[in-house]
């Protein structure tokens, strides 16, 4: 009697370790894991660059000729999961916070720029490294809940509905004088 219960104990353990096991392969990526510091900069500044360098999210605010984005990004996931360099990642899920700078902006410098009357955005995007480089962001108004659900992994939704990190608005700020005080750069002509 006593051979049976440890047989039937020996199944059971098999059993719930396979589906475990299964689950664990199984699971969406990425998990949401904490990205080691060096990892989310470089990330951060790759999404940066890439949005403001994209002619499409150039006009997502204004169309006014010469204006361009000044954007920071706080990065809360990658895909895939394990990805543990930049040229590993596929895919970088983070929060922007973006204002858009004028030629007349420029042209005041950053001791005369009201940075309070710039126009700007903050909202969570994943970006997909391609190639091609594109970016998907949740749509306005009632079908922000369900595009949060499309756009991203099931363990980041709720990174991507909660604020940003209360330190993208001084970083903004810090970087848009820095930019407003350096010669402005040229839209790039090459698609993303």
């Amino acid at each position: 009697m006593r051979k049976w219960w440890v047989l039937a104990f020996s199944l059971l353990f098999v059993a719930v370790s396979g589906v475990f096991f299964v689950s664990r392969v199984s699971a969406p990526a990425p998990s949401g894991r904490e990205l080691p510091t060096p990892l989310r900069d470089h990330l951060a500044a790759r999404v940066v660059e890439a949005l403001e360098h994209d002619p499409t999210f150039r006009t997502e605010v204004t169309r006014e000729p010469g204006t361009q984005p000044v954007c920071v990004a706080s990065v809360f996931g990658v895909a895939p999961d394990w990805a543990a360099t930049g040229d590993e990642a596929r895919t970088i899920y983070s929060w922007v916070k973006c204002s858009w700078v004028s030629p007349a902006d420029f042209a005041k410098g950053p001791a005369n720029l009201d940075i309070s009357q710039l126009s700007g955005l903050s909202m969570p995007v994943s970006l997909h490294l391609g190639p091609p480089v594109t970016y998907q962001a949740p749509a306005d108004g009632g079908e922000y809940a369900d595009s949060i659900r499309r756009i991203f992994p099931k363990p980041l939704e709720a990174a991507a509905s909660s604020h940003p990190v209360p330190s993208l608005s001084h970083a903004l700020q810090k970087r848009i004088l820095h930019v407003v005080g350096s010669p402005p750069s040229p839209p790039s002509s090459t698609p993303s």
